[in-house]
């Protein structure tokens, strides 16, 4: 037991010192490495300094944000139609697509207005305009690999399925961060009508009973379906858009429903 007992007290006294001289060591590589670089590097942290920080600010995501964010959706999607249309890329038979997108714009119009109104009633401002680092990150993408693809009115059915899913997904989203009943029931409704556009893209995509459910291709790339799940997702729309590339691929875009850098905070 006595030997037990010293083997241990051993065995901790050399742990604490291989501790001490490894820390030792360490700080002092620390300070050779920094006398080593001079003075002209004063950005790289000496021991016992830090490296100045910018502290980020503080953004409340309350009601107005969440209705100021669906707004710039809502004009995301009027923009984009618009866009499809001076693009001219819908011709022949897919410019009756034109019509449904009237449709959908004037649906839009609606949301966005029906969104004006809560927001002027609690005292928030109104956005007027589309989602800027959406129209940035997704929407510009898409419509350049839309009007360079060998199947443009194609891509831009796609692509308008992809959006209306997305505003669906958002409003899906934005129900469970509202605060106030009444304003979560008013999400519920726009979105199910932005679902509907969904699955009216999507019958015209893959019509009939082969189109309700997802799929695949040949290849293994995803199908839509105008029912894709017993409840909306909050996953990410991916859409395959522009000219295939060497693998007989288009490009795949992921677009992601509004998150905290893309919340319209400022009133």
């Amino acid at each position: 037991m006595i030997m037990k007992n010293n083997a241990s007290a051993n065995t901790s006294s050399f742990n604490r010192r291989s501790f001490l001289r490894i820390g030792g060591l360490t700080a002092t590589s620390a300070a050779v490495l920094a006398a080593c670089g001079g003075e002209s590097h004063s950005d790289i942290a000496r021991i016992g300094l830090s490296p100045e920080t910018t502290a980020l600010e503080n953004a409340h995501v309350t009601d107005e944000v969440l209705l100021r964010t669906a707004m710039s959706v809502e004009y995301l999607a009027i923009d984009t139609y618009n866009a499809v249309a001076k693009a001219n890329v819908l011709t022949g038979d897919a410019a009756k697509a034109l019509d449904v997108a009237k449709a959908f714009i004037a649906d839009h119009t609606d949301h966005a207005a029906a969104l004006e109104a809560l927001l002027t009633a609690r005292g928030g401002k109104p956005f007027k305009e589309a989602n800027p680092r959406m129209m940035s990150l997704y929407v510009e993408p898409a419509l350049a690999l839309v009007v360079e693809s060998d199947t443009p009115a194609a891509d831009a059915l796609a692509f308008a399925h992809a959006l209306e899913t997305l505003a669906a997904s958002t409003y899906q989203g934005f129900v469970a961060q509202i605060a106030e009943p009444a304003l979560r029931a008013d999400a519920m409704i726009i979105g199910a009508q932005e679902a509907r556009h969904a699955t009216v893209l999507a019958q015209a995509i893959r019509p009939g009973f082969d189109g309700v459910l997802p799929g695949v291709d040949d290849r293994g790339a995803a199908l839509v379906g105008a029912v894709p799940s017993t409840f909306g997702t909050l996953a990410a729309v991916q859409v395959a858009l522009g000219k295939p590339g060497e693998s007989g691929n288009k490009d795949v875009l992921s677009i992601e429903t509004p998150s905290l850098n893309s919340l319209i905070y400022v009133d």
